[in-house]
């Protein structure tokens, strides 16, 4: 069976669980996730050890009850060789489409699923292509892209930092405050990925920017990075200062608070 009729297949699953889900009102508010949030409660799906491995640890409560957004992000994070020879993170570039239609208990399974079919995919597929096909069997599943941007405060530190935009989603099209749908953020958290964290990328919290007492965007106020698959760099060495490497990541993001929280029906 050919990889584009595997997707397809588990895209019309996709379909299928978001039909059976609540539907939202029919007056309700543009901009927020395709199927309520409201039961997302992230403290029950994070592993018992996952602040026993190092790292900084994820706090004891999120921002708010439940997530304005969960996302399935599908790319890669990207590396640069450093001067010593090793692979130094470099940023990342994923596409991201609405999973809210499934149980929260299902996102993990759910996204390694998909980070499976994302792994076997042939070079000729990219990012883009899947979150194409899902929707185009799930119109209004596709949310926004996510990549890293030069250091807000002072663009010659050296540091990058997160991106996420949402403002060319379908369910920003009539959103009169579609421009401020993007969020910069920093990292409050991270922890060592509690599976495999030798081949899988690390978990975050990543708090708002907040930038001459300005929030760098007002899509979330907070953003949980967990269920990772791929991501890592490998343990080889490389030529400093000249190769560039790209390694495959399917992970899920979750967004509290932000302009649209009180969109959740």
């Amino acid at each position: 069976m050919s990889f584009t009729k595997l997707f397809s297949i588990v895209s019309l699953l996709s379909v299928a669980l978001c039909a059976s889900a609540q539907s939202p009102p029919a007056n309700r508010p543009t901009g927020g996730s395709i199927c309520t949030t409201k039961p997302f409660l992230v403290e029950t799906v994070l592993p018992p050890n996952l602040n026993d491995n190092g790292g900084t640890p994820f706090p004891n409560k999120t921002f708010a009850t439940y997530p304005t957004y969960t996302a399935l992000s599908v790319g890669v994070q990207n590396y640069t060789c450093g001067d010593a020879g090793t692979w130094a993170p470099a940023g990342a570039i994923t596409y991201l489409y609405d999973i809210s239609c499934l149980p929260l208990e299902h996102h993990k399974p759910f996204t390694s699923f998909i980070a499976g079919l994302w792994e076997a995919a042939p070079p000729s597929v990219t990012a883009d292509d899947i979150v194409s096909w899902t929707e185009s069997m799930s119109p209004g599943v596709a949310l926004g892209i996510h990549y890293w941007v030069a250091d807000p405060v002072n663009a010659t530190s050296g540091k990058i930092f997160a991106k996420w935009d949402f403002g060319a989603s379908e369910r920003m099209t009539n959103d009169t405050h579609k421009d401020h749908a993007f969020l910069v953020a920093s990292e409050s958290s991270v922890v060592p990925d509690p599976f495999d964290p030798v081949f899988n990328s690390a978990w975050l919290v990543e708090p708002v920017l907040v930038v001459d007492g300005q929030k760098s965007g007002e899509l979330a106020d907070q953003v949980f990075r967990i269920n990772s698959n791929g991501g890592q760099a490998p343990n080889t060495t490389c030529r400093p200062n000249f190769d560039f490497l790209q390694v495959k990541s399917t992970l899920d993001f979750l967004f509290y608070g932000g302009h649209w929280a009180d969109t959740i029906f």
